[in-house]
Formats: C-alpha cells, structure tokens, sequence
C-alpha cells in the first residue's frame, strides 16, 4: 500500500503536530496532548483533510442527556461546532468507550442517541451526515424528523 506521511498544522492549543502516515482512502483519528481529537482522511487522489477539533469539556451535563449514560463512570463530554440555520452553533456529545454509546445534542433539543460507536469522532460523524441530509434543515425542524431519540439506537 503506497502511504504518504503529513506534516500537519498546529493544534489550536499552540502544540505542533506530529507527521502523520496515511494511505489513500484512509481516515485516521488523531489526538492531541490537550484532549483535543481531530479526525484525517486522504481520498483516493490525494486529497488530505482534516476535521475542526472535537474539544473535551471538563464538566458532564447536567441536563438533555439520558440519565443511564451521565452514570457512567467512563463518560467523555465534547463540543464541536456546526452550521445551523445559517449561524455556528455549539453541538455536544456524551460518550461511553466502554457501552460503545453517545449522545449528541444542540441547544435545548433533546439528544440523538449513537450505538455502537467505536468513538466521539464517530459519534460526530454520524450526527452530522444525519442532520445535513434530513429534510429542512432548519432548527425549527431539528428533532422532529429525527430516527430516534435518547431512548432508541440509530
């Protein structure tokens, strides 16, 4: 398999990246030292990319998300930014390594529940090909067509 190595830029934190090797078709999740994750990807033509940083918030919330993930001892907490309804807006993710489960959420919505997922990067990804090809797209709309809420799997 022919990989290239990416130098890649700084993490916002100021610590520099380390070179990365990557293959074509390859999507790599990378961690910073500061808690930060961002995910690399390199398409079939060469093409590197990577993610805005998923940031880890040090405390867990207090509400919108189910009661049987915010008592798990092993939850991790992050926030990301996403265009909705034409402005940036923060969305938040709640996720068990050990039940291979998250939650995301936005605002006072009520969170979309992820299970199985290999990790907070996947839990993003998911969300965000869910809410970019729901119809309407608009937070008025957000949670009504949803799959399934905290209580069911997507």
């Amino acid at each position: 398999m022919n990989t290239k190595a990416f130098v890649l830029s700084p993490c916002p934190c100021g610590k520099p990246a380390a070179d990365v090797p990557l293959a074509p078709g390859d999507t790599l999740e990378i961690s910073c030292s500061c808690g930060r994750r961002f995910e690399l990807a390199l398409d079939r033509s060469g093409q590197a990319t990577r993610s805005e940083p998923l940031v880890p918030e040090a405390r867990q919330p207090l509400a919108g998300f189910s009661p049987a993930l915010k008592l798990r001892e092993d939850c991790e907490r992050y926030h990301f930014s996403h265009t909705i309804s034409g402005h940036r807006l923060p969305v938040h993710i709640l996720f068990s390594p050990s039940a291979q489960e998250a939650e995301v959420k936005t605002g006072d919505r009520k969170a979309l529940r992820f299970a199985p997922v290999r990790s907070a990067l996947d839990a993003r990804r998911r969300w965000i090909e869910w809410f970019d090809t729901r119809p309407g797209k608009s937070l008025r709309t957000f949670g009504v067509r949803a799959p399934e809420r905290a209580t069911g799997a997507v």
